[in-house]
């Protein structure tokens, strides 16, 4: 498995015994590649903790990425100079403030797409403003959008609210990927394989293939498998919470 969205990867050296205790559970658990959020991080300083996993046996693939801030200026402040999955120069993750009411969406989205990138919105189930306006996450996955959700979202961590959220938005056709999010303090509560459960026991097996395969298509840059997106009308509890 791939996880799009993790932040195990420590800005220090020092910190790299965690790391690697955390790379080795993730194996455990059946991923064999990781996105790492890279802000911050030196050039070449995911290839030593590449070679550094290698030497240990531990066969887990860290590649570049990370979730980027955005905010209405963003496009002017980026001058171009975009952070994609896998340096792919095809998608990126964007991480909107919960602080912000992101009304300028449609707007960065489409000049992200004039420059041939698709963006993925992440954990949208978890903000305020998109858990009070699903419409408008709508219609943002109707202009081209994809969007990530949270596996803590999907097993409760997060509330009963967001999860909720998160099983409507898979249900009507508004999530295409899954990934934890994961950090060096909870690692051992990791959380993919059991929300690729849950949502197995939802929607079937063919659910879980569809997310498994986007993850592999947006990080090799290619086109990811999509259903038409569906309204949110009314909250449906599927006796899921």
């Amino acid at each position: 498995m791939i996880d799009l969205y993790t932040d195990i990867v420590p800005k220090k050296l020092g910190a790299s015994k965690a790391f690697q205790e955390a790379a080795l559970l993730l194996t455990e658990n059946g991923i064999h590649t990781i996105i790492a959020n890279e802000q911050g991080l030196e050039p070449g300083y995911l290839d030593d903790m590449n070679h550094m996993l290698e030497s240990r046996v531990v066969p887990l693939r860290v590649m570049p990425g990370g979730r980027v801030p955005i905010s209405e200026r963003f496009i002017q402040e980026s001058r171009g100079n975009f952070q994609t999955i896998n340096d792919n120069n095809k998608y990126m993750l964007l991480h909107i403030s919960h602080q912000e009411k992101p009304v300028y969406m449609e707007s960065l989205i489409y000049e992200l797409q004039l420059d041939q990138l698709v963006p993925i919105i992440s954990e949208p189930e978890r903000h305020p403003y998109f858990l009070e306006h699903k419409e408008e996450l709508y219609k943002l996955v109707k202009q081209g959008a994809l969007v990530q959700i949270s596996s803590d979202s999907i097993i409760g961590i997060h509330g009963k609210k967001v999860k909720q959220a998160a099983f409507e938005f898979l249900e009507h056709n508004l999530a295409h990927v899954v990934a934890s999010g994961v950090t060096l303090t909870n690692y051992k509560k990791y959380s993919l394989p059991k929300a690729y459960k849950q949502i197995e026991k939802a929607y079937g097996a063919s659910k879980v293939d569809m997310l498994m395969e986007n993850a592999v298509a947006i990080v090799d840059g290619k086109g990811v498998q999509t259903l038409p997106p569906e309204r949110v009308k009314k909250a449906k509890f599927l006796g899921l919470f």
